[in-house]
């Protein structure tokens, strides 16, 4: 199980964060396919974090790539080996862990790529320090992170339409530019190359908590 807890950065106004938090955890929860997978019970915590698990790490790496491209929100991620029939609500020992990943969340905001990573370990959630086999996964993440704050909202545009299944041509097509321009704009946000690293990184993730 794959713990995610956002937290919003100190410069966002604090008269937007309720509505920016009830509009997040509104949209999780009403429509879990936003984020393409199972999720269990996000929901606020205090004033500016939102909190939720996701069971498919394919889709907690969309997820957290899609916060990081908003720049408002750190992102931490707890790796937890646990089943899918786990009471996220009544469960005390896992409501002990997520109140840990709230306190370490902050953290994130201060990380590369606004996020960091732990995996939890006899009780405590512990970083690369302590479990060496998390930094490659955190070092990767915080990487995919930083390219995706950097990638233009063309070339993000032009990716999702190749993810959805569009040839580079068709794109073209549909945005009006030239096909070259669709190939530029793939290129300068290593669109293919990202994509190739975070599934690999999804691999990695599932066999830590595996593990």
């Amino acid at each position: 199980m794959l713990c995610v807890t956002l937290s919003l950065t100190n410069t966002f106004p604090a008269t937007a964060t309720e509505q920016t938090v009830n509009q997040l955890v509104a949209s999780l929860n009403d429509h879990p396919d936003a984020v393409g997978g199972e999720v269990a019970g996000f929901k606020a915590i205090g004033q500016r974090q939102v909190q939720g698990c996701l069971w498919s790490a394919d889709e907690a790496v969309g997820f957290i790539l899609s916060a990081a491209r908003s720049a408002i929100w750190g992102v931490h991620l707890g790796l937890l080996s646990a089943s899918k029939n786990v009471d996220v609500e009544g469960d005390s020992e896992l409501g002990r862990v997520l109140e840990q990943a709230s306190i370490s969340g902050p953290r994130a905001l201060r990380a590369p790529g606004g996020v960091n990573v732990e995996l939890l370990r006899h009780g405590n959630l512990v970083g690369p320090k302590q479990a060496p086999e998390v930094g490659p996964v955190e070092s990767t993440l915080q990487l995919l992170c930083a390219i995706e704050r950097r990638r233009s909202d063309e070339g993000q545009e032009a990716g999702l339409m190749i993810n959805a299944g569009q040839s580079q041509s068709k794109a073209a097509q549909l945005l009006g530019v030239s096909q070259q321009a669709v190939s530029s704009r793939l290129q300068a946000g290593y669109w293919y190359e990202s994509r190739k690293v975070a599934y690999w990184l999804a691999v990695q993730i599932e066999q830590l908590i595996e593990g």
